[in-house]
């Protein structure tokens, strides 16, 4: 394991370049990182990770939104909802609680992820499932799905563009997607003190949990290729969404961002 965590320190740097190393690269991270994921995410959020997740999944559309009253198939109170890079499961549990009646994907790239979700799971429910899958390539049907959430999906993406698209194509329209993730500010000399700061950050924890501090200094060098707010916006509006009303969460550095698919 020592070894395998050397290696993802020494080629972060060079690995993020085109999709389809990102893809690879994140296999390879999240294998290393996968038993200490859920610690990290607490450490590096100064424990607000999971309020976070929670108000995430709280803005989302009560259940009643779905129904339409006929008591038909479409009567759907119970929407179908796809998490992008579900990691541990976090946010699919707590869609599953919002949405008893619902449909629960969790998808990732990371076998080692998936597993722990499915650990993590005490009671197999029909209602959840957890798959394999890479978000720039879904394999679901056009306008199946009536919500998309990710945590710190987006900037895992390979293609940020193309995610995007699959996000909104799978989407019915009106559908709803929300997500968790880093932000950076459009000012230059702040988007600098962040990376920074979220660079030390990582490296330290990265020493404590892996011996390694290149481990976590992968959050900053994927932010700085990663649009800041109004650049996600832009794209956002590009791709086919309305943005709707976000929050700015631990002095900007992470944010909620609300979409719905025209």
């Amino acid at each position: 394991m020592a070894g395998r965590t050397r290696a993802i320190g020494r080629v972060a740097a060079t690995e993020l370049a085109t999709p389809a190393r990102k893809r690879a690269y994140n296999r390879r991270l999240f294998a290393v990182v996968a038993p200490r994921y859920d610690l990290i995410t607490r450490m590096l959020s100064f424990g607000r990770d999971r309020t976070w997740k929670r108000l995430l999944v709280r803005k989302l559309p009560r259940a009643a939104a779905f129904s339409d009253g006929e008591g038909s198939r479409k009567d759907r109170s119970y929407p179908v909802v796809l998490d992008l890079a579900c990691g541990t499961g976090d946010i699919t549990f707590l869609l599953a609680e919002r949405y008893p009646r619902g449909v629960v994907t969790g998808l990732d790239l990371s076998p080692e992820m998936l597993a722990r979700a499915r650990r993590r799971f005490a009671v197999p429910s029909r209602s959840v499932r957890f798959i394999p899958g890479d978000m720039n390539s879904l394999d679901l049907v056009d306008e199946s799905v009536d919500i998309v959430t990710g945590g710190y999906a987006l900037r895992n993406a390979p293609d940020l563009e193309q995610t995007l698209r699959e996000a909104r194509r799978v989407l019915r329209p009106g559908g709803t997607a929300a997500f968790l993730e880093f932000s950076l500010s459009p000012r230059a000399a702040g988007r600098a003190v962040q990376l920074r700061l979220l660079r030390f950050w990582g490296q330290l924890w990265g020493r404590i949990l892996h011996g390694d501090p290149e481990v976590y200094a992968y959050i900053a060098r994927s932010l700085a290729s990663f649009p800041d707010r109004p650049g996600l916006e832009r794209l956002l509006r590009r791709t086919g969404f309305e943005v709707l009303r976000g929050r700015t969460l631990m002095l900007g550095f992470a944010r909620i961002t609300r979409v719905r698919r025209l």
